[in-house]
């Protein structure tokens, strides 16, 4: 019962809102790094190797959600649009974090195929995700750049997705 209230706690300060300037934050070259070592397994199965994405010059959002999150559902329409304007340039994934017990994967599923979400979902049962990241609530969104510094963080998508894109050529 502890675990499930301290998981609440952490995931509901972002629902709650707070000061815009607490809330959302562009930090280009942050000192702030990607943990080493960060692959997983979406839904679906499918591994995804972030690192290597990374290291390859491409720019990956992090977007943590719950079902429950109002506010992370109201979003999900506009990050459906930037994951089919920039997904070339920058990969999208939602994360959604906890375990299997506070988590109905058939709902995450009903939302995600009513939204028209094409990016891939991946549980984070364990946290290790949402505690690499700081993620203190839902909605999170984490901008990733080329070698891994965290270029965004923030409870709403940012203004300008352009300027985490990876430019060809």
């Amino acid at each position: 019962m502890k675990r499930l209230i301290f998981l609440l706690l952490i995931l509901c300060t972002g629902c709650s809102g707070g000061p815009p300037e607490k809330r959302d934050t562009l930090a280009p070259g942050s000192a702030h790094k990607t943990p080493a070592g960060l692959k997983f397994r979406d839904m679906a199965g499918k591994p995804h190797d972030i690192d290597s994405l990374l290291g390859q010059g491409q720019s990956v959002a992090l977007i943590f959600w719950q079902t429950w999150c109002k506010p992370c559902l109201r979003e999900m329409p506009d990050l459906v649009k930037a994951n089919r304007r920039y997904s070339l340039r920058i990969r999208f994934y939602g994360i959604i974090s906890g375990p299997d017990k506070d988590v109905d994967e058939a709902k995450v599923k009903k939302i995600i195929t009513r939204l028209g979400v094409g990016y891939p979902q991946v549980r984070d049962r364990d946290l290790r995700l949402s505690r690499s990241f700081e993620v203190e609530g839902t909605p999170t969104i984490v901008i990733l750049g080329p070698g891994g510094s965290v270029l965004y963080r923030g409870h709403r998508p940012p203004d300008n997705w352009n300027a985490f894109a990876k430019q060809d050529g």
